[in-house]
Order: C-alpha cells, then structure tokens, then sequence
C-alpha cells in the first residue's frame, strides 16, 4: 500500500478529467512499486491515491469499502457507522495535514488510538455526519 494525494487544480490536470487525473496517478505507483513488490516481496500493492479536498480514486474506494466490511464484521457494528467513522478520520487526517503545511510543525509524540475501545455509534453522532 502507498499513498499520494495530489492536487486537482493544478496546472497539469487542468486539461484532463478527476477520474482519468486518478488513474493517472495510480498507474505511476503501480508503474513505480508494482513489479517490485510481486516478483521480491511476493505480495500484492493497492496504490491509495487522494485528492486534496478528500477524494479518493477507484483503487482507493475499493479497498476502502473492503475494509469497512472487515471492521464492521470485526466490531460487529453496522457498516454506516463504520464508514462515517471512517470518513471523519480522513476528513480530520486531511485537515491536519493541510495545517501542517501552512504553519509548520511543533513536533508532538505520536498517540495511537485503541480500537478495541472504539465506540463508532458516539463518535458518528458527535460528528453530526449523516448516516
């Protein structure tokens, strides 16, 4: 798994359309990691490319929704909770990213989140995302 994001509005992708700017950018990271990872690692590689404003790219949405299956299954939750929680983890990932590029880093310790504790149902309604 690699991830690129990319930025939509730039002057390279004016001309081209998001989906064909998408698969674009997912076949430079296959082009670039894919035979690598087969023929040495022996496994298997999901570019995850996004955009700027949080879209994401077919290969992306694929593996996205496979993993909302498995969490969902896991926890046993019901799969909107799980990709609204979802959503909003990438949405606020998104936006800290965004704000580390305009004021810099203050560099803090990494904290981890504890799944096993999660609770989906309140953390979709404190969000106010629509289920």
């Amino acid at each position: 798994m690699d991830i690129r994001i990319f930025d939509p509005m730039a002057a390279c992708y004016q001309t081209i359309s998001l989906e064909a700017a998408h698969q674009k950018n997912e076949r430079d990271k296959i082009r670039s990691y894919g035979d690598g990872i087969r023929n040495v690692d022996h496994g298997s590689f999901t570019p995850l490319v996004f955009t700027t404003s949080g879209g994401k790219g077919p290969k992306a949405k694929c593996f996205y929704s496979r993993l909302a299956d498995i969490m969902a299954e896991k926890k046993h939750q019901p799969r909107s909770h799980v990709v609204a929680w979802m959503r909003c983890r990438l949405s606020f990932s998104l936006l800290r990213s965004a704000l580390l590029c305009l004021r810099g880093t203050r560099y803090s310790a990494p904290t981890t989140i504890d799944l096993a504790g999660l609770k989906y149902q309140a953390t979709v309604g404190e969000s106010g995302i629509l289920v």
